[in-house]
Parts: structure tokens; sequence; C-alpha cells
């Protein structure tokens, strides 16, 4: 059994389909949210999710809740480069907002021997900055799977325990005791901060009894491009950090 797990694709199926065609060959898709925004292809990502959704567990992240709020109120969030917004709102349709609507913010599941709980961010984070050096050093991981494994697996039949959030861009995997899982498996599209200069796909496989971090580097030079037709200037810079090389 052949398990993908990934999170904020925010809108590049650039690096959703670089993926596939590495791993194309799972079993099952997990998305711990952010479907869109910040990037050039809505709804294009939307639709490669909703193409593979018998395979597909996934929940709504904060970016999705976003494009969504505009959906009903004909505005975007506040402090939001306007270029991005337009990218969203004129592509995505009926049939792409709707599913984006049908995500759940959070959800359990079983894969195989496994119990899965996941959610974009957790609500000890909301209140914090998204800056994800500052997650990090505020969140105390073991304490929050902990409480969190007794809550949403209070009967757990399932020799495993896994719970996977998004958000952060930061990939990583803990162990909370035995057979127990708490992991991020970064940022499909892009990463937070200096300290990641190289912007690749980040994501997570579960295959032969291990999860293991894996990493791809895709094609941005097309984005960055393209980032520079933007008038926001904001909007311009960001696509450009988000999608340069180094």
């Amino acid at each position: 059994m052949k398990i993908l797990i990934m999170s904020d694709c925010h809108a590049n199926v650039d690096a959703l389909n670089a993926v596939w065609a590495k791993e194309g060959d799972c079993d099952y898709i997990v998305f711990a949210g952010d479907m869109v925004d910040y990037g050039f292809n809505p709804r294009e990502s939307v639709q490669w999710f909703m193409e593979r959704k018998d395979k597909l567990f996934a929940v709504r992240g904060n970016h999705d809740g976003y494009i969504i709020e505009g959906r009903h109120t004909n505005k975007g969030p506040y402090e939001h480069p306007r270029n991005f917004q337009e990218l969203m709102y004129s592509q995505l349709t009926d049939v792409e907002y709707d599913f984006l609507e049908s995500l759940p913010f959070e959800r359990t599941f079983t894969i195989g021997d496994i119990d899965f709980y996941i959610c974009h961010m957790t609500s000890e984070l909301s209140d914090i900055k998204p800056y994800a050096e500052l997650q990090i050093s505020q969140w105390n991981t073991r304490a929050l799977s902990m409480e969190r494994f007794a809550t949403k697996f209070p009967e757990a039949s399932s020799p495993k325990r896994c719970i996977v959030y998004g958000h952060t861009h930061i990939q990583w995997i803990a162990s909370a005791g035995p057979n127990s899982y708490v992991m991020n498996p970064g940022s499909l599209s892009y990463h937070f901060g200096s300290f990641e200069p190289v912007r690749c796909s980040d994501y997570i496989v579960y295959e032969d009894g291990n999860f293991g971090l894996r990493h791809l580097d895709f094609d941005t030079e097309h984005l960055y491009k393209r980032a520079e037709e933007f008038e926001d200037p904001e909007a311009a810079r960001l696509a450009r950090a988000f999608f340069r090389k180094v």
C-alpha cells in the first residue's frame, strides 16, 4: 500500500503534475489544505484533485477559506495582493467553488492499519503570526499531539495513529509514542523564509510500512516570468520570491 501525503499546493498545477509523474502509482492521497491562492492555475489545481476524489482524503485550508469568503462577499481577504485575487475569481467556476466548500476543516479516517486525523492548522496557532519559524518555536508538538490522539482516537482500533498538519510549509515527521506519528508534509509549491532558498515540492510517502520525506525539483522559470506581468508590485514581488530558484 502506498499513500501520498501532501499539503499547500497553492494553485500550482505544475508541482502537482511533477509529483504525480513520480508518485502516481499511489493507492491514496491525503491532502492537508490550501489548494488555491498565491498561484497561477487555481481551476486546474482544484480539478486535479476532483479527478482523483475516489482516492482522496482532503481538508480545507485557510487560503481556500479566503477564496470561498470572496465568492460570497465579492471581496477578497484584507492585505491580499490584488493580482492573485483576480486570478482566483476569474478562473474558478461554481464547480470548483462547490468542491472547495465541500471540504471539511478536519477529518478522521482509516487507511489500512492507520488511523488518520488531518487538519490544515491547529487552533493553538490561529492567533500566531503565520511565519513558520515562530510557529514551531511556540508550539509544544508532543503535548499537543498526545492531546489530539486522546480526543480524536478515543477508541482507536488500528495499530498505527497519524496526525497530519499543513500551513507552515515546513516538512517534518515526529514520533508521538509507539506506532504514533505527527507530521507536516511541507508545501508542494514554495517554502517560507530565507533558510529555504531552493524552491521544490515537499511531500511524504507512506510505503512498505514506513513514512518517508520526499523532495522533488520542478520547473519554475515560466512561473517566475509570469510574476513579472503582475501590475500589483506586492503581488509581483511575492510571486518572484515564491518561484525563484536561488
